[in-house]
């Protein structure tokens, strides 16, 4: 083996040493008291729970805002100390199929008690904000 490849082998390996493997990695799993606002001089703060669901490697994801009565629903990933999700507001039409309207972007770094605080944003209009989510005991 050449000795560059040596090099990055015995690096390689180190590394596998030092961080942990992706089962190690904490579950999100479990009820969230959530609450946030956007930035808009008229948006107003609100309030809601979430519920995050790990399926394999992803999260499914179902928040309830107080608020407006509206439940969003969509997908998580986890990776190191950030939680990301797309969620939306789910419509049932004429087809089997549903439809999101309203889907959102929403970025957390998790603390070590696995509550969260992140930036949200709206895919088609911009509007933008903050949120948190805290464990429920």
């Amino acid at each position: 083996m050449p000795n560059g490849w040596r090099g990055a082998a015995a690096a390689a390996l180190l590394i596998g040493l030092l961080v942990p493997a992706q089962a190690e990695q904490r579950d999100l799993s479990g009820e969230y008291v959530m609450s946030g606002k956007g930035v808009g001089e008229n948006d107003q703060p609100y309030v809601g729970t979430c519920t995050l669901t790990a399926v394999d490697t992803i999260y499914e994801v179902s928040c309830f805002n107080s608020d407006t009565k509206h439940t969003y629903t969509g997908k998580g990933v986890l990776l190191g100390e950030q939680f990301s999700t797309v969620i939306g507001d789910t419509l049932k039409g004429d087809h089997s199929a549903a439809v999101y309207a309203g889907e959102y972007l929403v970025v957390y770094r998790i603390s070590p008690d696995k509550g969260m605080k992140g930036r949200w944003v709206h895919m088609t209009s911009g509007a933008h904000g903050e949120e948190t989510l805290t464990p429920k005991k």
